[in-house]
C-alpha cells in the first residue's frame, strides 16, 4: 500500500458504523438525566422496535472514549470529553446504527444463529493453535466482565449491518476508478525556492512578552493535580512451585500475549503469571486494608500529588474520583494501592513568571511565521526557483528542503490540495515557494497497481454518501424515543 494513502487512510476510508463490541471494562458514570417511566429504567432509547439499552450505551462510550483517548495520547479527561459532547455522540451514532437495523428487519435481512457461530469460532482471540478453543472463549469473556448473551447480542448486529453494506454495495464504474486514480496519482513538476530566516532577525521584548500573555492568559493553565493519601499494600512473601504457576497459566494463558498477538508460552509468561498469581492471593488482605483505611482505622503511608499527564498511576479512576472518595485497590507498579481523594486542584491561570517561557516561545513563533509569510510572499512576486524537484506525486517519500520524511509529505500534500499553480508553505521554521511547472493527471501503471485499493475507497465513499441519505428518510420512517437527557 503506497504511503501517501497510509497516513491520510482515516481521509479517504470513511464508515459509520463504529462497533458496539470491544473488551473494555468501563464502569457507567451516570453521565446526564434518564426517564424512568415504565420500563425505560433498562434502555437509553427506542429507535423503531429496536430497543438501545443503557449496556449498550455503556460499552460504546467506553469504546468511543478510549478512541479519542488514543489519539491524544492517553490525556483524554472526562471534563473533556463532556466539552466535546461525547454522550451526544455516542447516543447520535447508535440512533442511527438501529435505524439501519430497523430497515434490515424491515427487508428481511437475519443474522442467523450459524452467521453468530462462525463468526465466534473464526476469531483468532478465541482459538488455539488455530482451533476454537470454547473455554478460552468463555475465560475471555469472563476476565472482561461481558455476558456472553450480551456479546453474541452485539455480534448479531454486526453481522445484520454487514449483510446490509453488502445488500447496498456499489461496483466502481472504471470512470470513477479513473477519476480517483488521476486524483491520487496525477504528478506535478515542482520548482522551488526555499526561505529562511536570520538567527537573530526576530526577537521579542519583555514589554512584547507581557503584553502578549496578557492577551492570551487563558491559554497558559496550570495543569490540573489530585492530591493522594496513599495506603501502600505490602507484597506477600508467598513462593509458589511450577506446577501451581503453569496451572494458573493454563487458566488465564489469554492474558499472556506477544506484541504480534501470539500466545506467550509458560516459560516466556512465567514472571508476569507469578506476579498475577501473587496478586490474586494478595487481594482479599487487601480489601480487608481498604476497609479498614476507609473506617480511618489505618493512616496512609504517604501523601503525594499527581497531575493529568501522570503514567503511573490508573488517571481513569483518579479523574472521576470525588474529593475524600476512597477507591478499591489498584494496581500500581505490580503491587496494591488504596488511594484517598484529598484534594483536587482545577486548573487556573499561571502567573506572568511562570508563563513567560511558554508564552515567550509562542509569541516568537507567531513572530517568525508572520516574517516567513511577508518574505515568502515577496518572493512569490518575482518567483526565482534554486531547486527543480522534476515530477512528485502525493505518495513521493522523499526529503524536500532539508525536510523530515513526514514534513515533506505535509508540504506536498499542501501543493496537492491547493488549485494555484504557484504558492507558498511555513512549514519546520522556513517558507518553501513553489511553482508547478507540469502536471500528469493520470499515471496507468500507479492505477493498475493499485486498482483493488481505489476501488475499496471509492465504495468506501459512495457508501458514505448513500448512508448518509438513507438514515435521513430512515429517521422519517421510524419514531425514535430517546429517554436518556444527557448534559
Amino acid at each position: 500500500m503506497i504511503t501517501w494513502m497510509q497516513r491520510h487512510k482515516k481521509y479517504l476510508v470513511i464508515t459509520i458504523w463504529i462497533s458496539t463490541i470491544a473488551f473494555v471494562g468501563a464502569g457507567f458514570v451516570g453521565w446526564g438525566a434518564y426517564d424512568m417511566n415504565k420500563d425505560r429504567a433498562a434502555s437509553v432509547a427506542k429507535v423503531g422496535h429496536r430497543i438501545i439499552s443503557v449496556q449498550e450505551f455503556q460499552t460504546a462510550y467506553a469504546n468511543h472514549f478510549n478512541y479519542y483517548n488514543n489519539l491524544l495520547g492517553g490525556k483524554l479527561t472526562q471534563e473533556q470529553a463532556e466539552q466535546m459532547g461525547l454522550n451526544k455522540i455516542v447516543m447520535n451514532t447508535l440512533i442511527n446504527q438501529n435505524l439501519l437495523l430497523n430497515y434490515a428487519d424491515e427487508i428481511g435481512l437475519l443474522a442467523t444463529k450459524e452467521d453468530i457461530k462462525d463468526r465466534i469460532k473464526n476469531t483468532p482471540s478465541f482459538q488455539t493453535d488455530g482451533v476454537f478453543n470454547k473455554e478460552l472463549y468463555y475465560s475471555i469473556l469472563k476476565a472482561n466482565r461481558i455476558n456472553p448473551n450480551d456479546y453474541e447480542n452485539g455480534l448479531e448486529k454486526e453481522i445484520l449491518n454487514a449483510k446490509l453494506e453488502n445488500f447496498f454495495k456499489l461496483t466502481p464504474s472504471q470512470k470513477e476508478i479513473d477519476l480517483f486514480a488521476s486524483a491520487f496519482f496525477m504528478e506535478d513538476h515542482l520548482a522551488i525556492s526555499v526561505v529562511t530566516l536570520d538567527a537573530n532577525e526576530v526577537t521579542a521584548s519583555e514589554e512584547a512578552i507581557k503584553t502578549y500573555w496578557d492577551k492570551n492568559k487563558s491559554k497558559y493553565l496550570t495543569k490540573k493535580s489530585y492530591t493522594l493519601e496513599l495506603l501502600n499494600i505490602p507484597a506477600s512473601q508467598t513462593k509458589f512451585d511450577d506446577k501451581t504457576l503453569e496451572e494458573f497459566y493454563v487458566q488465564e494463558k489469554h492474558n499472556y500475549t506477544q506484541p504480534d498477538g501470539k500466545l506467550m508460552s509458560f516459560e516466556e509468561a512465567k514472571p508476569k503469571v507469578m506476579i498475577d498469581l501473587r496478586l490474586k492471593n494478595d487481594k482479599k488482605s487487601a480489601l480487608e486494608s481498604f476497609l479498614a483505611f476507609k473506617k480511618g482505622e489505618v493512616n496512609a503511608s504517604e501523601t503525594k500529588v499527581i497531575f493529568d499527564d501522570d503514567t503511573t498511576f490508573p488517571l481513569e479512576k483518579i479523574q472521576v474520583a470525588a474529593k475524600d472518595e476512597v477507591l478499591k485497590p489498584l494496581i500500581v507498579k505490580d503491587n496494591y494501592v488504596i488511594i484517598k481523594m484529598k484534594e483536587i486542584k482545577f486548573p487556573e491561570p499561571m502567573s506572568y513568571e511562570l508563563a513567560k517561557k511558554d508564552a515567550s516561545r509562542d509569541l516568537l513563533e507567531e513572530l517568525k511565521n508572520a516574517t516567513l509569510e511577508k518574505k515568502a510572499q515577496a518572493k512569490l512576486e518575482n518567483f526565482t526557483a534554486s531547486s527543480d524537484l522534476g515530477f512528485v506525486s502525493r505518495d513521493s517519500v522523499k526529503s524536500i528542503a532539508g525536510l523530515s520524511e513526514a514534513k515533506s509529505a505535509e508540504f506536498l500534500s499542501h501543493v496537492f490540495d491547493n488549485m494555484n499553480k504557484k504558492g507558498y508553505k511555513v512549514i519546520d521554521g522556513k517558507a518553501i515557494v513553489y511553482e508547478v511547472l507540469e502536471q500528469k493527471l493520470l499515471n496507468k501503471d500507479k492505477a493498475k497497481q493499485y486498482v483493488s485499493l481505489i476501488s475499496e475507497n471509492i465504495l468506501q465513499v459512495k457508501q458514505a454518501e448513500l448512508n448518509q441519505n438513507l438514515i435521513k428518510k430512515l429517521a422519517a420512517a421510524y419514531k425514535v424515543e430517546q429517554y436518556y437527557k444527557g448534559k
